[in-house]
């Protein structure tokens, strides 16, 4: 018999002599990260032909060898962005991917500091949660790694500062990186930026995209009453096409008619806001240069005029959303989000978004998401103050609070099914979503959508003293974090949904936040901070009385001596928080102990009494369909013990079954474990083309879960099974 492979082949081959067991060679690899496609669209746009050369011969200036940078300054309302967006679609045919971030600069809330920014270009690029770096700077250095040579298009969004957008430029490459801000970064000047002033409109080109919106006939009647509107809108794109908006709807209105009602609203508002607000950076801003520039500062007048005319033109309704839309504290609103804030219908919130998107105070950047502009939201901001109750805003933030805590709760809920939520009560909130989630996939897809929404609210509604639903919506985000333990979101979200628990004297909810919080850091390899707060839960708990509280600080604080290498210390700890869930009847808690306690055996080197352990977690584990997960875990531990006592056949058995449960519900991490556990049983057989087919079928998976020490230690196995 030869062992010979005849014509082309696509995809992992392996060729073996003797094969003990099954071989699992890896079907169905996790498919190829699509290139980056984030850019949204620009929106209306018209004119600027003298820009868009000015921006084709900067960057067809001889680069240095870093990136091109081009930065784009100028007042708010100018068009920087959807300039910048028009040109660079133009043009991305001829890069292989183009990423895109609101850096949030002249938003109402924080600027996004650089570690944020940085964790969603990692992920776009196809890092893995399990590998994505903590440190600020390690991700830097990673995101340069990765586009380094690339042709990508980056823009970067309402800067704030030169400090907020260093840590974002790619290294030698030929990446082409766009800024907009309202200042004029100059301190960019080092690093290769040739920078760009966006003036306003020429009065035809002002007219012209007057022209689009309220339509040529119109303006052709009237064109003195054309140009005298552009003048007062300060030739502003933004201004200019909220008056369109008005004209287009309003079909009887002249341009006279409405060139009155801006002039006498001009002249009324000689400080609308706080003129130089959406310009000033806020003090938890990102520390920036001292001698940047200030750009337009004073510019917002016109565009203020232009909302307030088109504002009151609305009916009451309409206007009444308009205002309380501004209370909303996060980037976009779904019309479910809306209909909580509004107090009512989903079709009729819907109906109100749709309105004030025509009417230009409101954008849908995607369907179904609706968008406030930075000075439209500072405009709306005034207007409620002007207009409404305080405590009305109270009242609204909590509506939209307890909606996405009923939606976030049946998630959670259909995510982790044997978990406990404290906060899982009937809340007074509308919502229709606790049977919205037919399956795992779309309540982590609504998760993943809305969590900065949410994580908004939970800092908005801690800050308004409304604890009770704050600690109980950082609880419901625990799902992330098990898919997302390095990111630097959780430790805030948990910090805050703690002292809201504190604040609301809830000392259980408090102790499982400072539980939450000690894995959190464990995650980050800080297992002093993590002993730390399973104190703190520990203490909590004691506090409510709450033994599943205990075993849960129990667990952690053997999970921390576990990982620092103190298995005696480990075992205790077990061993409580396994008679606590033991007096409880928790079914489920005591597999779970049993079967850490089995992991400590096998550390000492007691194999038999660790498959005592892992026999008994297994016996609870394979009774429950649900529990797949545990279940091919427990597994590969066991088979590891199998083969440190010998047993080679019944390891072979626990790794096999533990691939194929694995393998079949979409455990992929769980699913390269066994199959290196079936590696580690060929080699043991002296087989080595099958260890050989086992590795890369691991490794295949591993490429983008694991850390580049786990990566590093399969290859190096692979390159000894070279050697002659």
């Amino acid at each position: 018999m030869t062992n010979e492979l005849h014509a082309a082949h696509a995809g992992p081959v392996v060729q073996a002599g003797n094969v003990h067991g099954g071989l699992h060679v890896l079907a169905s690899a996790a498919p190829p990260v699509p290139p980056p496609a984030q850019l949204p669209s620009p929106g209306a746009f018209v004119n600027r032909r003298a820009e868009l050369a000015a921006l084709e011969e900067l960057v067809s200036r001889p680069a240095t060898g870093g990136p091109r940078l081009v930065v784009l300054t100028g007042p708010g309302g100018v068009g920087k962005t959807t300039l910048a967006l028009y040109w660079l679609h133009q043009i991305a045919s001829g890069y292989e991917g183009h990423l895109y971030v609101d850096l949030r600069g002249a938003s109402p809330g924080a600027p996004l500091l650089p570690a944020e920014p940085l964790e969603r270009f990692l992920r776009a690029l196809g890092v893995p949660d399990r590998v994505l770096p903590v440190d600020v700077d390690a991700r830097g250095a990673h995101f340069r790694s990765l586009v380094a040579g690339r042709r990508l298009i980056i823009l970067l969004d309402n800067a704030a500062s030169a400090a907020q957008v260093r840590p974002l430029l790619p290294g030698m490459g030929s990446a082409l990186v766009v800024v907009t801000s309202r200042r004029r970064i100059t301190s960019l000047l080092d690093a290769g930026a040739r920078l760009m002033q966006v003036e306003p409109f020429e009065e035809d080109g002002a007219v012209d995209l007057l022209r689009h919106f309220a339509g040529p006939d119109r303006v052709a009647a009237e064109p003195e009453h054309a140009r005298d509107l552009v003048r007062l809108c300060g030739r502003l794109p933004l201004a200019v096409s909220v008056c369109g908006a008005r004209l287009a709807a309003r079909s009887t209105w002249t341009l006279g008619r409405l060139v009155e009602h801006l002039t006498v609203q001009t002249r009324s508002l000689t400080a609308p806001v706080n003129p130089h607000r959406e310009d000033t950076m806020r003090d938890d801003a990102p520390q920036h240069d001292d001698h940047d520039d200030h750009s337009g500062e004073g510019d917002s007048a016109s565009v203020m005029a232009a909302l307030t005319v088109s504002y009151r033109d609305l009916n009451e309704e309409t206007a009444w959303a308009y205002r309380l839309l501004g209370v909303h504290p996060g980037d976009d609103i779904d019309p479910a989000a809306a209909a909580a804030l509004l107090n009512t219908r989903r079709e009729r919130a819907e109906d109100l978004l749709v309105s004030l998107v025509d009417a230009r105070l409101l954008t849908e950047p995607t369907p179904g998401r609706y968008r406030l502009p930075d000075l439209v939201r500072v405009h709306a901001g005034a207007q409620y103050d002007l207009r409404c109750a305080p405590g009305a805003r109270k009242e609204g933030l909590a509506r939209v609070a307890h909606h996405y805590l009923e939606a976030a709760t049946a998630a959670c809920q259909r995510l982790t099914p044997g978990r406990r939520l404290l906060g899982a009560t009937p809340s007074p909130g509308r919502g229709d979503a606790a049977d919205r989630f037919t399956d795992r996939a779309a309540a982590r897809a609504w998760l993943e959508t809305e969590q900065d929404n949410i994580a908004a609210v939970i800092q908005q509604a801690y800050a308004w003293r409304l604890h009770a639903v704050t600690w109980r919506l950082a609880e419901t985000l625990w799902p992330l974090f098990l898919d997302r333990k390095r990111s630097d979101r959780w430790v805030d979200v948990f910090v805050v949904g703690y002292e809201a628990a504190e604040a609301d004297v809830e000392p259980a909810a408090a102790a499982a936040l400072a539980a939450y919080l000690g894995t959190a850091h464990r995650a980050r390899h800080d297992p002093e901070e993590a002993r730390a707060w399973y104190g703190r839960a520990l203490a909590r708990a004691h506090e409510a009385d709450d033994e599943l509280g205990r075993a849960s600080a129990f667990e952690g604080l053997g999970m921390v001596d576990l990982e620092e290498g103190k298995p005696g210390e480990a075992a205790e700890w077990f061993e409580h928080a396994r008679n606590l869930h033991d007096l409880l009847d928790r079914a489920r808690g005591v597999a779970l102990m049993t079967r850490h306690l089995g992991r400590v055996a096998a550390v000492q080197g007691d194999h038999p009494r660790a498959l005592a352990y892992f026999a008994a977690a297994l016996a609870y584990f394979a009774a429950v369909p649900s529990e797949i997960y545990h279940h091919a875990r427990t597994l590969t531990f066991a088979g590891h013990s199998h083969l440190a006592t010998g047993q080679t056949a019944a390891a072979e058995q626990a790794f096999e079954k533990a691939a194929d449960l694995a393998g079949a519900d979409g455990h992929r991490y769980e699913h390269a474990r066994a199959l290196l556990g079936l590696a580690d049983v060929a080699a043991h057989h002296g087989d080595h083309a099958a260890e050989r087919g086992h590795l890369e079928c691991a490794a295949e998976i591993l490429a983008d879960l694991s850390g580049p020490e786990e990566q590093a230690e399969i290859q190096a196995r692979l390159d000894r099974l070279q050697q002659p």
